[in-house]
Order: structure tokens, then sequence, then C-alpha cells
């Protein structure tokens, strides 16, 4: 996957949803990890798109790491995005993603496909809203047909305020950011704030990413300090010099298969809300 956050992964969620292949062995071990995702994207001029997508993060325990913390409210990670394995060729594999305002027969998801599928037009309108997902191939087990609770399409932003602005960061405090909660009884989902950078003379590196996820029904929400001092670390930003990147938001609902072999297999619906730059001072 060459973007940047649609198909965002939880790790540990109370959104999260989770089921298990009929032959999965609790008490293995996931050692290899994949996510596949569908993306909603609103431009200014209210035009909606939609993007389905893979990307293999680690196979019998080589590529992605990521290192994070979990709380009762949040649930934080830091990598290098340029550590996922991305897509390495495999024999062939096709996944679907169905329902909701997709096509009748579906939207195909490729194996070995370089580019995201992208439709114009959204594949779901409100929150709750169900799609399906089923897979072959992929170098990891069949997934039969599953269920995928979609979020919400739009969302609030009231912190920061001005959406044009560059945000301040500082590692000697926890960056808050808010929203409009959800009412109690809406459905459950997940409000994603990210960071993402580059590191200065890796132009076509992926970059480093810290991504947060928050329940909706909260209004707000803070990166920990421990996680923006990782953050920068990974960046590897001299001393002294500012950390210049992009702040996102989106809302997120995932489910969490486990499949046979030790797989692990993510299906993310995001709704991408905003994009803004921020300056990091080390």
């Amino acid at each position: 996957m060459k973007y940047r956050s649609a198909f965002f992964l939880v790790l540990c969620s109370s959104v999260v949803v989770a089921c298990f292949d009929e032959d999965f062995d609790l008490d293995g071990r996931s050692n290899s990890s994949i996510v596949f995702g569908i993306d909603q994207t609103k431009s200014a001029d209210g035009k909606v798109t939609t993007s389905v997508g893979y990307e293999m993060l680690d196979v019998r325990n080589h590529g992605w790491r990521a290192r994070g913390v979990v709380t009762q409210d949040t649930s934080c990670w830091a990598e290098r995005l340029d550590d996922r394995l991305g897509q390495p060729h495999v024999e062939g594999g096709v996944a679907k993603f169905g329902g909701g305002l997709l096509p009748p027969e579906g939207v195909a998801v490729v194996a070995n496909r370089a580019d995201d599928l992208t439709l114009d037009g959204p594949a779901w309108t409100k929150a709750g809203d169900t799609l399906t997902f089923e897979a072959q191939g992929f170098a990891m087990p069949d997934i039969k047909e599953s269920k995928l609770l979609v979020p919400s399409q739009d969302l609030a932003i009231l912190a920061p305020a001005d959406a044009a602005a560059e945000v301040p960061v500082r590692l000697d405090q926890e960056l808050e950011v808010g929203w409009t909660p959800s009412a109690k009884d809406a459905p459950a989902e997940n409000v994603v704030a990210s960071i993402t950078a580059v590191p200065e003379g890796m132009p076509n590196a992926r970059g480093v990413e810290l991504r947060c996820f928050f329940d909706r029904t909260a209004g707000t929400g803070k990166f920990p300090k421990n996680m923006l001092e990782r953050f920068a670390t990974l960046v590897g930003a001299p001393e002294g010099t500012p950390v210049k990147g992009k702040l996102h938001f989106a809302t997120h609902r995932q489910l969490t298969i486990f499949a046979r072999g030790g797989w692990t297999v993510y299906v993310v619906a995001t709704a991408e809300q905003r994009e803004q730059p921020f300056a990091l001072q080390r």
C-alpha cells in the first residue's frame, strides 16, 4: 500500500471485533499478518471517493514492528512504515468487499496489484451499516464471508480549531485533540488521529507514523509524551531541528480475523476527515 492512513491497524481497542477461523489454534502465536482496507475520502467540493487495497505486514515474524501503549482510553502505536512488507509477489489472490453502496458484484482487491483501486462515490452513508468481506489466496488460508461494520462518514474536529494552521507539537507536553462526540446510543467507532513525517534526506521513504485510537464518545484524546518522544526518535531529526509532517483524522471500524497457520487478518474501514501540517520542536 502506498497510501498513508487508509486501512489503519488497531492491536487493542474496544471497537475492534475479532473472530476465529474454525480450525484456529488458540494456543498458537500469530506470526504472519495482512491488512485489507476500504477507505472513503471527501474532497473540498464534497465529492466522495472510495479506495480498496491490501498490504502484507509481516510473514513468519519478518517485517512489520510497532511499539505502543494501551490504556483504558487510548491505544497508540509508532512505527516506520517501510518496515512493513508491502506487497511481495504471491501466487495469486482475490479479496472482495460487498454490500452497502458498492456494485452488486462487489469490489475486488487483487494480489500483486501495486496501486489501490479507487471508485467514485461512497461505499456507505452512515455508521453501523454493514459490508461483507471474503478472501482467497494471498499465501494465507481462505477467509469465508464475514461482516464488517463501518464508521461515520463525517466528524466535526474541534481541536485543533483552525483546520489550515500548522499545529505546534512539543515533546514536553501531550498533544490534545478534540471532536464532537457521538451519542451514547450511536454505533461504536474509533476516532484515529495520527502524525506522519518523512526523515530528512529520505524523500522516497514512506516515513514514520504515530497513530492513536480513541473512543468517539469521549470527544477528546491525547498523544502521550512518551509516544511523541518515540516518534521523534524514529524520525531521527537532529536536536534543535523541527520535525514537520501531517496531522490526520479519520473515523474507524475494524474486524480482526485469526486464521490457521498463525495468520492475523485485519479488515479495516475508515473515513478520512482532515489533514493539516504540524511542526514538532525537539
